[in-house]
């Protein structure tokens, strides 16, 4: 309750132009951003995560909600900057989809082979992320990122990707079957 209300807190300071209250939000939201961002651009995520920021500190004075209002609005502006980056990199997000998983495929090839026990346990957070949306489609892993990393409500996942709340719950729960049927498959016993 405590840290919500320092949220709460930072954010009118924020508001009011106290750049006090803008570093408060950063510290508490921006590792959530960058892993988020992590698995969309496979490298440039920092100055993505940068511009967003900058928007947020340009848009914080007409922001009105809470934390959780905040978290949303944040992942909003950030998939926009997501957006706006492959539309200046002059590339589809296919292509980069492709680009990322050959540098995952390359620092990461000691994790590909699903039935070492010893090496998913000693996956580190981001690690294990993107071996998990690394199974789904970027459609289902949007949503998961979403729900999971962000720690966003079915209802705020749903008004950032134009959807109903019951068609969010849908790709999630496939997502889930998924994930679920894919590491059945390869747990060894």
């Amino acid at each position: 309750m405590t840290i919500e209300l320092d949220l709460e807190s930072a954010i009118q300071s924020a508001k009011k132009g106290d750049e006090s209250g803008i570093v408060l939000l950063f510290r508490s939201f921006n590792p959530q951003l960058i892993r988020y961002l992590r698995h969309h651009i496979p490298y440039d995520y920092e100055d993505v995560a940068s511009e967003t920021w900058v928007a947020i500190a340009k848009g914080i004075s007409d922001f009105s909600g809470n934390s959780r209002d905040f978290r949303a609005w944040m992942f909003g502006i950030s998939r926009n900057k997501v957006a706006d980056f492959f539309r200046t990199a002059g590339k589809t997000r296919e292509a980069l989809d492709r680009e990322q998983r050959h540098v995952q495929n390359n620092h990461h090839s000691r994790f590909s082979d699903w039935t070492q026990d010893p090496a998913i346990a000693n996956l580190s957070a981001e690690e294990a992320i993107e071996t998990l949306v690394g199974v789904l489609s970027p459609h289902h892993a949007e949503v998961i990122l979403l729900r999971v990393v962000a720690d966003l409500s079915v209802d705020d996942v749903a008004k950032l990707m134009g959807k109903s709340p019951e068609a969010i719950r849908v790709i999630q729960h496939r997502a889930l079957n998924t994930l679920a049927k894919r590491f059945q498959k390869n747990v060894v016993t």
